[in-house]
């Protein structure tokens, strides 16, 4: 029982630790893209995939890992591990910081655009302090502390956010180039990751030990393969926004477009990232919180527990993916001018979206197969995924524009949800119930529907900034509240599906529902 309660509680402070990440790193590209401009926010996101994947390294992929083999080892066993992971991290880390450093200005060759160069130089120090990070929080969490790395993440975030926003303001304000802004916001993003070592070390220090130099060769193949597995699933989308960079403005030069207009082009496409994580954040969070409880079961060998509770978190994501996707398009003109001053792109940004939908599902099967067990399917999952991202990025942009890169994006998304859906069968279990399908679709249907007349009955061309704002909240709202109603008074979600959402059991209550699982 003690077990089970720390468990859930240090599962519970990871989670909103992440949360928390993901949010302010979504929301904070809105007002630095006010500063810089769409030229400015190009700059950055063309060099924010390699912090992205640093970030993943640091976070989701090799602690996971450690933390597994380093649980109920005993004190010796647990030194041999923290060791070979630090020296099998640190040479992979040091092997990606050569890359990237002696290659800056090859990869800003290949990007098209030469300036960017030390900017990707700059990038190349994020992996020569991954090792310390990824190591230090995976040897907290085997221990079942959850503490340091929940509190280093969230610090790191908050300096990172900080540090960007300030020398984005001062070096615009004074002058400077864009260029020399981007190169502000990488440096911040460093000082985050400085900071988050800094927590680390600080909560490491009272059980430091002599570093001895303990090679494991089996211990470090099992790190650098299944840390790679997990972080592959884990920097899914951060993978096709490095195709993005490769790909974008160079296919809208190929077209003919002058680089001025391509840059400013590319920083519009780049709006759909902040609205892409706040959407998924929102559709994942709550059906991810149920993957502590499969496990559990898993543990226990309770086979009817791990099936239901998969089932739970399959129908959550679905629905609420479903229902950002749909929502989004319905107000995203409003949505675009509130947050961006203009409307540029907003139909291919709604494209984009469909990628909510799509990656909600993805993000919580992979979470599933992972906590039964199986890392590779997703990693695999996400393999195809960026292999159908690039063709389609080759294939479409020259042909369709930024609508055609949206389209790579959302089609990628959708051949490894169906990938995964394959492998799910393979495993014979179930998918979603048909009938679930079509009914919570024929719901986000009717409800994007009524919110995109609501709101483009409020909103002219000639609307500014406020009133567009005031436009798209007062859509999301009635969005929420309507999908919420016909989920309900249609019987599409039961009391299980209702009460993981907020407020859920004030809803069973007011609708009497007492539907039995199926």
């Amino acid at each position: 029982m003690n077990w089970e309660k720390s468990f859930l509680k240090g599962a519970f402070l990871l989670t909103a630790a992440a949360l928390f990440v993901k949010v302010l790193s979504a929301v904070y590209r809105v007002p630095f893209q006010n500063i810089v401009g769409d030229t400015g926010f190009y700059i950055y996101q063309q060099v924010y995939p390699f912090y992205g994947i640093a970030a993943g390294l640091a976070v989701s992929g090799f602690p996971v890992v450690l933390s597994r083999l380093t649980s109920s080892t005993d004190e010796r066993r647990e030194r041999v591990i923290v060791h070979t992971a630090f020296i099998t991290i640190g040479a992979m880390g040091f092997a990606a910081f050569l890359l990237l450093f002696l290659g800056a200005g090859w990869i800003a060759q290949a990007m098209a655009d030469e300036a960017l160069k030390p900017l990707i130089q700059c990038s190349a120090l994020f992996f020569l302090v991954v090792p310390y990070i990824a190591v230090r929080r995976g040897a907290f969490q085997g221990a079942g502390n959850m503490v340091p790395t929940a509190s280093s993440q969230m610090i790191e975030q908050s300096v990172r956010v900080a540090g960007i926003l300030f020398f984005s303001f001062f070096i615009v304000f004074s002058g400077r180039s864009l260029y020399d802004a981007g190169l502000g916001a990488v440096f911040a993003s460093l000082l985050g990751m400085a900071a988050s070592a800094i927590v680390l070390w600080k909560h490491s220090r009272k059980g430091r030990q002599a570093i001895l130099f303990l090679l494991d060769r089996r211990t470090a193949v099992q790190v650098a393969l299944h840390g790679t597995a997990v972080c592959m699933s884990a920097l899914t989308l951060v993978l096709l926004q490095l195709a993005d960079s490769f790909q974008v403005y160079s296919g809208l030069l190929a077209a003919d477009m002058i680089e001025t207009s391509a840059k400013a082009w590319k920083g519009i496409f780049d709006r759909g990232q902040p609205m892409l994580q706040l959407g998924v954040t929102a559709a994942v969070s709550i059906s991810l919180t149920i993957v502590p409880l499969i496990s559990r079961a898993r543990k226990e060998q309770n086979k009817q527990a791990e099936a239901s509770f998969s089932q739970l978190a399959l129908r959550v994501s679905f629905a609420l993916g479903l229902a950002a996707s749909a929502g989004l398009a319905a107000v995203m003109v409003p949505l675009n001018v509130m947050l961006f001053k203009t409307a540029d792109g907003s139909g291919f940004l709604a494209v984009f979206g469909l990628s909510i939908f799509f990656y909600s599902i993805m993000a919580t099967m992979n979470a599933v197969f992972q906590g039964k067990g199986n890392d590779w399917v997703p990693a695999a999952g996400t393999v195809l995924t960026v292999v159908v991202k690039w063709g389609g990025n080759a294939l479409l942009i020259p042909l369709c524009g930024l609508y055609g890169a949206a389209l790579a994006t959302a089609g990628s998304l959708l051949a490894g949800v169906c990938f995964l859906i394959i492998m799910w069968k393979r495993k014979r279990e179930p998918f979603l119930p048909f009938v679930f399908m079509w009914k919570t679709t024929a719901a986000a249907s009717l409800m994007a529907g009524l919110v995109f007349l609501f709101v483009h009955g409020m909103v002219t061309p000639e609307s500014g900034r406020l009133w567009s704002g005031v436009a798209a909240v007062s859509g999301a709202l009635l969005g929420a509240c309507l999908f919420l109603v016909f989920m309900v008074k249609w019987r599409i979600w039961n009391d299980d599906d209702l009460r993981i959402l907020p407020f859920g059991e004030k809803w069973i209550k007011r609708a009497g529902m007492r539907i039995r699982r199926k």
